[in-house]
């Protein structure tokens, strides 16, 4: 259904400089859908993730996520696309010199909020949906590895995205943290229908949790269907 795509690659090429990485990528995603896409590394899971946050040019085939068209994107555009995603990072990523709250308060501001009372709402609201709801006064080196990554999942859900696209989200967590952080993206998606498409090493977790399951192989995406738990 066309209405709840919020992902759709035609035929489309992803370069990193002047090397193809992938080539005539064929991709849907729809709204609430939970996607895992697992390859070996170099095989091209970030670039694709990269891609379609406005990273890397998409210069072959048609590309759109979140409403907007990724051939068309420039510098300009680029800010306001990722205002419509929540990216996670493997390395979180966060203001290390100020407090929980202070780092998705300036997210929020940044992307274009500009009442305080509801800028501080939103993120308390955020901080709770993750389970952190009482470290927002906390610096990041305070928290763990599992509580950083909360807060860097609470800071993609500031803008209410579409989509969130994930690289590695657990690639620096142990095990166990790793199966709270999977578990918390799934019921996430389930609960507010955000589409999660995870660039992942960790297949254990694939076995925990239902998905649809993409694999990066030979410059291709395969679409390998659902898997069952």
């Amino acid at each position: 259904m066309e209405e709840n795509r919020v992902i759709h690659l035609h035929e489309a090429a992803v370069y990193q400089g002047n090397t193809l990485v992938l080539n005539k990528v064929n991709l849907s995603v729809q709204k609430g859908e939970f996607v895992y896409l697992i390859g070996k590394t170099g095989a091209g899971k970030s670039s694709l993730l990269k891609a379609l946050y406005g990273e890397l040019a998409l210069d072959e085939g048609t590309g759109q996520v979140a409403g907007f068209d990724l051939t068309k994107m420039n510098w300009k555009k680029v800010p306001f696309l990722r205002r419509k995603l929540g990216i996670v990072f493997q390395d979180f990523q966060l203001l290390m010199d100020r407090r929980v709250i202070d780092n998705l308060l300036f997210t929020l501001a940044a992307t274009g909020w500009k009442n305080k009372a509801d800028m501080q709402k939103r993120a308390e609201l955020v901080l709770g949906m993750v389970g952190i709801k009482t470290k927002g006064f906390r610096m990041p080196h305070e928290l763990s590895g599992g509580e950083q990554q909360r807060v860097v999942i609470a800071r993609a859900l500031l803008n209410k995205p579409s989509i969130v696209l994930a690289d590695e989200p657990t690639g620096n967590l142990d095990p166990e943290t790793s199966g709270e952080i999977m578990k918390l993206l799934y019921q996430l998606s389930q609960q507010t229908q955000t589409a999660m498409l995870i660039a992942t090493h960790d297949y254990y977790t694939l076995e925990k949790f239902p998905g649809r399951l993409l694999r990066c192989y030979n410059q291709s995406i395969i679409d390998e269907g659902n898997i069952v738990v």
